[in-house]
């Protein structure tokens, strides 16, 4: 019998896992079910993917398999109804893919005990994502591995423990917005030299896209692959010598750690 999954909450995020799902064929569109407040978001799902959609956070939970929380943390005290709370079954598995909400605090809020926390970053939306995975003892091997096939279908998965979360946030979570940042750097770079806009991103993004593949290829440090393109009294190692001069190799350690900061500071308040 074919798993049913639904999801409270219709964002970016939840999207990219339903499009996962289905183009890697998990799971047929008939089986999913996403619940929102935005009607006109739930009519956008309804048309492209085929899929179940409702208004009210309840009304599935009878039928599925696995439930995915893939609301903003802040909206997540909203979900907790004395209806929904009545409604969702006991046994119910859960998968929360919401940022700095650890296992203890969704456990006390839903008041069950199997749960999967995860850590998915944006790029899942273009199969490329990567999604850290934690749970509580109450989750079987069964369970853990059906997740992590399901979040495969759109990228890469890892098993973290809980302590490891918040460093993963940090990382992967939040790493595009570094990568980003970079990027466009780079082409502002680009178009200083000489080149259009549009050429700079290109160059650049390739490049970084890439590096990275190299790097999981080979599984080469990535300071064994900096040296092979680094030639003696080159122009690379010019550029790094000016990288490590402007801090950059200690501003993202800086950044990771201001992340882990912040990410206290909010779980503190919850």
């Amino acid at each position: 019998m074919e798993r049913k999954i639904g999801f409270i909450g219709a964002g970016a995020m939840a999207e990219a896992i339903i499009n996962g799902l289905i183009c890697s064929n998990f799971i047929e569109s008939d089986c999913i079910y996403v619940s929102d407040v935005n009607e006109v978001r739930l009519q956008y799902l309804a048309e492209k993917y085929l899929i179940n959609t409702a208004t009210d956070n309840t009304s599935f939970l009878d039928s599925v398999d696995v439930l995915v929380l893939a609301v903003k943390p802040q909206i997540f005290p909203n979900v907790l109804t004395k209806e929904f709370l009545t409604a969702l079954p006991e046994n119910r598995l859960i998968v929360s893919i919401m940022g700095s909400i650890n296992l203890e605090q969704l456990q006390y809020g839903l008041g069950r005990q199997r749960i999967v926390r995860t850590m998915p970053n944006t790029p899942l939306a273009v199969g490329a994502g990567m999604t850290a995975i934690t749970a509580t003892s109450s989750v079987s091997a069964e369970d853990l591995n059906l997740v992590k096939v399901i979040f495969a279908t759109c990228g890469e998965v890892v098993e973290v423990s809980e302590n490891q979360m918040e460093a993963v946030t940090a990382i992967s979570g939040c790493g595009p917005g570094y990568v980003f940042m970079m990027i466009d750097a780079l082409a502002d770079a680009g178009v200083m030299a000489g080149l259009s806009r549009e050429m700079s991103i290109k160059l650049a993004a390739q490049t970084f896209y890439g590096a990275g593949k190299m790097l999981l290829n080979t599984k080469e440090h990535p300071a064994i692959l900096r040296d092979k393109v680094t030639s003696p009294a080159g122009t690379t190692i010019a550029g790094i010598r000016t990288l490590e001069q402007c801090g950059v190799r200690s501003a993202l350690i800086e950044c990771v750690a201001s992340v882990l900061e912040r990410s206290k500071e909010i779980m503190t308040k919850k």
